[in-house]
């Protein structure tokens, strides 16, 4: 499956790899892992950056990092920095 992560930080991204964020993200739960999405998003969709990286993960590895938000037209993941390193590294499509 094809996954897109906005960033303002591409250059590091790309050398060092994808790094865990942490927060609550409007819930009691705090989260931990990188922001991804099944279509490029803009800032007005929640991400931020001027940079869109892809990257290619089976779905099955990343089903149960589905961020659940009905009456969306986009699906978004929280997936821990570690995994998705295992199939970067990213590539750049939108600079």
């Amino acid at each position: 499956m094809k996954l897109y992560h906005r960033t303002r930080n591409a250059e590091e991204t790309m050398r060092e790899g994808f790094k865990d964020g942490r927060g609550q993200f409007l819930t009691i739960h705090e989260w931990t892992g990188v922001w991804f999405s099944d279509r490029p998003l803009n800032s007005n969709e929640g991400d931020e950056g001027d940079t869109i990286l892809e990257i290619e993960i089976p779905f099955d590895a990343i089903r149960k990092y589905l961020w659940k938000e009905q009456d969306k037209p986009y699906r978004k993941f929280v997936i821990p920095a570690k995994l998705a390193n295992r199939y970067g590294p990213p590539r750049i499509i939108q600079n």
